[in-house]
C-alpha cells in the first residue's frame, strides 16, 4: 500500500463501514421475548421492525477521518462497505457528513460474520484504489463483535497497525493516536501506511447538515462485486454456522419497607446473611 507525503497534501484516508441490525431494536425484541432465529439458523428474524443502520464504531471512524480535515490536513475521504444489495444505504450518511467518495462492494456472503473474508475483499479494492495512506475502522461490529477486520487488513496491507483510538492527527508524514486501555490513555507514533481501528471514546459524530444530505441524495456509490477480488489468495477464516437465541430466567425480590433508611437496612441485612458481604 503505497503513500503520498501527508505533509505536502494528498493524504488519502479510506473508512470501512457496515450495515447491522439497529441493537437497540434486537436488545429490545430479545427483552420481550421476541427474537426468533430464521429459518437459515444464521440470522435473526425481525423482520421490517428492526431498522438496519451503521455500525456506530464505523460511524465515530468517519468522525476521526473528518476531524482530520478539520485540522488543515488536505486529504480525499473515501468510505467502503462490503455487504448486500442494501448495505450501500450507510454509505449515503457517510457521504452526508462529509465523505467524498463512496464504493460497495456487493458480497452475498457478508451476512456468514468471517471478518477474513470481509479484510480480503477490503484489500483488493484497496489496493486497486493504489493510493490510500491511512483505513479506519471501528474496533468491531455490534452484531459479532469479533473486531478482526482492522487486524486481518493491516496484515494483507503490509500497514502499521494501531488499536482502540480515540483520536487520530496526522502530523507530518507520521500518524500520533491516543489509545485506551485499561490503564488509561496512550500516545503512540505510526508511519504511514497505517491502519488504525476507532473506539467509542473519540466522542459522538456530528449530524449530516441539511446541504449534505441533498447531496448524498443525488451522489451514488460506486459499485464492485465480491468476485471482482475473491482470486486473493487466503481461506475462509470462521462461518456461523448456528445462531441461538438464550433462555434468560430473572428472579426480582421486593424489599419492603416504610422509608429508605428502613429498605436499605432490610437489603444490607439480607447481604449480609447469605455471605454476599465481606467482613
Amino acid at each position: 500500500m503505497p503513500t503520498a507525503d501527508a505533509s505536502g497534501g494528498g493524504l488519502h484516508i479510506v473508512v470501512c463501514a457496515k450495515q447491522v441490525l439497529d441493537p437497540d431494536g434486537v436488545n429490545s425484541f430479545a427483552f420481550w421475548g421476541r427474537l426468533q432465529v430464521g429459518g437459515d439458523g444464521r440470522s435473526f428474524d425481525t423482520g421490517e421492525m428492526v431498522p438496519r443502520i451503521i455500525n456506530a464504531y464505523d460511524e465515530q471512524a468517519v468522525e476521526a477521518a473528518l476531524r482530520i480535515r478539520d485540522a488543515r490536513v488536505d486529504c480525499r475521504i473515501t468510505v467502503v462497505t462490503v455487504g448486500d444489495e442494501e448495505a450501500g444505504a450507510i454509505l449515503k450518511r457517510c457521504v452526508a457528513m462529509g465523505a467524498d467518495d463512496a464504493v460497495q462492494i456487493v458480497d452475498a456472503a457478508a451476512g456468514l460474520g468471517d471478518g477474513f473474508r470481509t479484510a480480503r475483499l477490503l484489500a483488493g479494492l484497496i489496493a486497486e484504489l493504489g493510493d490510500v495512506d491511512l483505513v479506519l475502522c471501528g474496533r468491531q461490529g455490534s452484531d459479532y463483535d469479533q473486531g478482526t477486520v482492522p487486524a486481518a487488513l493491516a496484515e494483507r496491507l503490509g500497514a502499521a497497525l494501531v488499536t482502540m483510538s480515540a483520536g487520530v492527527a496526522v502530523e507530518g508524514g507520521t500518524l500520533r493516536v491516543v489509545r485506551v486501555t485499561p490503564r488509561g490513555e496512550e500516545v503512540v507514533r505510526a508511519t504511514l501506511p497505517a491502519v488504525v481501528s476507532i473506539s467509542n471514546e473519540i466522542g459522538t459524530p456530528r449530524y449530516p447538515s441539511s446541504r449534505r444530505m441533498m447531496q448524498a441524495r443525488r451522489q451514488r456509490p460506486e459499485r464492485r462485486e465480491a468476485s471482482d477480488y475473491e482470486g486473493a489468495p487466503g481461506a475462509v477464516g470462521v462461518e456461523v454456522t448456528r445462531l441461538m437465541v438464550p433462555d434468560v430466567q430473572g428472579h426480582c425480590e421486593i424489599i419492603e419497607g416504610g422509608s429508605a433508611a428502613e429498605k436499605a437496612e432490610r437489603l444490607m441485612a439480607q447481604l449480609h446473611e447469605r455471605g454476599l458481604l465481606g467482613g
